[in-house]
């Protein structure tokens, strides 16, 4: 990684997990006699390289996350860094992973600069391999600020590279591991989608709609590919599943219609409303297409409403795959559900090394603002790619080969920690079972978290197969809300579309076909759904997702009646005899019981939120206006956590709505019993959070009259 521009002026310390010693890495580079520099002048291979933990080991590969002088067969290079903290010294340790056994001298410097020999190589070069190495020396009398690694050319001839430099206090040695994602299930298994998805053809990138009912893929020289007249290119062209009944994948088809009309039409990232799809490239002439995405809609099997994405300061530069070995400008796209961040993997001229992320912000219809890099935590002088960010708008997943892993190109999570998205979590592997010793990524994750789909040649029924493999907590992303709601005409049955506006700002699409709106709230807090349409009236609805810890579906159709019928909009569909949603639809009479669905607490609180006033104040105008009513308020919670905490929350809520109802004097205390259950009364069972939802309840009933 660049580790020189993470950790320059940061305390270094790692504790490794198998021997709990700690490790100080270095900081900082004092001195260097060369250091390989590219055309860029990037941090390829340069001596910071060598700063802060391993960034490829135990893997021992060229990387350009590695220190590489410019010597190789005669003569001598050398490195002097220091250490934050100055320090006795037992163990030096070495990242070499190219050229091993180069290292003839090194030298330690007191905090008063006075050197001291650590090590000299005797005899025969014995380190064969590389790897960590782990030098062992009686432990010094004085505290160590610096090392000066000499490397003598004769004892290795050829290239060298250099990952990391440590020093540590501990008689056990340090041993390099990759980050991997915790609790990782030994069992976990791919699952092949089987005939109706993959072919003996290379079915690659796969993009699953956030409803989980769509599935787009790339799909290589299918002999149904569109391929120009004339062309002898190898064709690629986007291909789409639909998610039956049953749960199984639907035959794939092509497009009557080609996107590009050229013979590469990839899919880079999908919309919200899971049919439409952002294709890689953009038309710049009759025939010639550059770097870019066109987002494109799928409607009667063809791709329609073509229209390209502004990006302000667009810059897309080739770089040198090492891979294939030849320049590529390759670029990757992530569109977030909400369609409000576009991560994309680009080289530019402020890249820390190839391919780095960075993300865009909405700026307008179908534009974009100038791309921000995410940071040294996630992009390094590696190679960083094939984004994709879940439906939370903070996990991040992506490809590397600049970060410890287990082949060429690995997939890794991180999670976005504010709102200058470069501040991430440090990327987690996502294991052996996921990734491969080849190339890895292009991962897909519906809004449920559930499942990720990705491609793979391993295991495959021809070429590259699409898989998909159940996600573990630790490496799902957090709960969304995915919701979808329409609004009909009460009388007529027609579908209206209002202007609909949600409050904090969500953004949402409209879907022709289908008459809904979709969109994703993220969980936590209340949101308002505001709607105006000409002839009706004002629509408003309160959305409270305060509590909910997973993924829930709703849906919701909202009959409207014009003015001059009724004034009020309700949701619908009701059975016969639904209870009412509020105090003010009810029946006023003896024995008549509903939830208390407007009456909002905080989680774990008893005290009353302000918005529950409303429904509280039609309570009161209610038992004002019948002066002899007598009501019944009864607590309930699901049954997370100590019974008799949840017995207690349940009582005190209560005994709020009471104090409320009674406190200006106008409704007499003894007018209101009340009743705690705790979670002793569920409405259903408590197995998922949508149904400890409706377990958390306040209850209305009317006693006498």
């Amino acid at each position: 990684m660049v580790k020189g521009l993470i950790k320059t002026f940061v305390l270094l310390f790692l504790t490794c997990a198998s021997f709990a010693q700690e490790v100080q890495w270095a900081s900082k580079v004092l001195e260097k006699s060369s250091e390989t520099v590219d055309e860029k002048f990037s941090p390829k291979h340069r001596a910071i390289q060598v700063l802060g933990p391993p960034s490829v080991l135990p893997q021992t590969i060229s990387s350009a996350c590695s220190w590489r002088p410019t010597g190789t067969s005669f003569g001598e290079d050398y490195i002097k860094v220091a250490f934050d903290k100055p320090q006795k010294v037992k163990q030096i340790i070495v990242g070499e992973t190219v050229g091993p056994g180069a290292v003839g001298r090194i030298f330690g410097y007191t905090t008063k600069n006075k050197e001291v020999l650590l090590y000299e190589i005797q005899g025969d070069n014995f380190r064969k391999q590389p790897g960590i190495w782990n030098q062992f020396i009686p432990e010094t009398e004085e505290e160590i600020a610096a090392l000066k690694l000499v490397i003598v050319h004769s004892l290795n001839k050829g290239i060298k590279e250099y990952d990391c430099i440590g020093i540590s206090s501990s008689s056990e040695p340090y041993v390099a591991t990759v980050n991997v994602a915790q609790n990782l299930p030994k069992d976990l298994k791919k699952e092949n989608l089987g005939p109706s998805v993959n072919t003996k053809y290379s079915e690659v990138a796969p993009l699953v709609s956030p409803d989980g009912k769509y599935l787009y893929f790339s799909r290589w020289d299918h002999p149904k590919n569109f391929k120009p007249a004339g062309s002898n290119e190898s064709t690629l062209d986007v291909w789409v599943s639909t998610l039956a009944a049953n749960g199984t994948w639907e035959p794939a088809k092509n497009m009557s219609t080609s996107i590009h009309h050229s013979a590469k039409n990839g899919a880079a990232t999908i919309a919200m409303d899971g049919k439409s799809i952002y294709a890689l490239n953009v038309e710049v002439g009759r025939g010639k297409f550059d770097a870019g995405l066109t987002k494109v809609s799928l409607k009667n099997n063809k791709w329609v409403n073509k229209r390209p994405i502004k990006i302000a300061n667009f810059e897309a530069l080739s770089y040198y795959n090492s891979q294939d070995k030849q320049l590529k400008k390759e670029t990757e796209f992530s569109m977030s559900s909400d369609e409000k961040f576009l991560v994309m993997g680009l080289v530019r001229k402020d890249s820390y090394g190839d391919k780095d992320l960075y993300v865009s912000f909405k700026a307008g219809e179908d534009s974009y603002s100038k791309p921000v890099n995410l940071g040294p935590v996630i992009n390094t002088a590696g190679n960083e790619g094939s984004p994709f960010l879940a439906a939370d708008n903070k996990t991040l997943y992506f490809n590397s080969n600049g970060h410890p892993g287990y082949g060429d190109m690995d997939i890794f999570m991180s999670t976005r920690l504010d709102d200058t998205w470069t501040n991430w979590t440090e990327p987690v592997n996502l294991g052996p079972q996921i990734n491969s010793p080849e190339f890895d990524g292009y991962i897909s994750i519906p809004a449920s978290g559930e499942y990720a789909y990705f491609s793979s040649a391993k295991n495959s029924m021809g070429l590259d197969d699409l898989f998909k493999v159940k996600l573990f907590p630790s490496i799902q992303p957090e709960s969304v809300v995915l919701m979808e709601f329409s609004f009909v005409d009460e009388i007529s049955g027609q579908s209206i579309e209002p202007k609909v506006s949600i409050s904090p700002q969500v953004e949402w699409v409209w879907d022709e076909e289908t008459k809904l709106f979709k969109t994703i709230f993220q969980p936590g807090q209340t949101y308002e759904l505001k709607a105006e349409s000409s002839g009706y009236p004002s629509f408003s609805q309160s959305l409270d997702f305060r509590e909910v810890k997973e993924y829930l579906e709703k849906k919701e159709v909202y009959k409207w009646r014009k003015i001059g019928q009724e004034s009020v909009a309700q949701t619908a569909p009701k059975a016969v005899n639904a209870e009412p949603e509020s105090v003010k639809d009810m029946v006023i009479e003896a024995g008549k019981k509903i939830v208390l669905r407007e009456v909002y607490f905080d989680q774990s609180k008893a005290e009353l939120r302000q918005e529950s006033f409303v429904e509280l104040d039609r309570i009161k105008k209610i038992m004002m206006e019948h002066p002899d009513m007598v009501i019944l308020l009864e607590g309930h919670t699901d049954n997370q956590g100590d019974a008799n905490l949840n017995f207690k929350l349940a009582e005190q809520r209560i005994l709020n709505v009471k104090n409320y109802l009674i406190e200006d004097g106008q409704i007499k205390e003894e007018r209101i019993q009340l009743k705690s259950w705790g979670q002793y009364r569920p409405l259903v069972k408590n197995t998922t959070e949508e149904e400890r939802r409706k377990n958390r309840r306040v209850e209305f009933t009317i006693l006498k009259m």
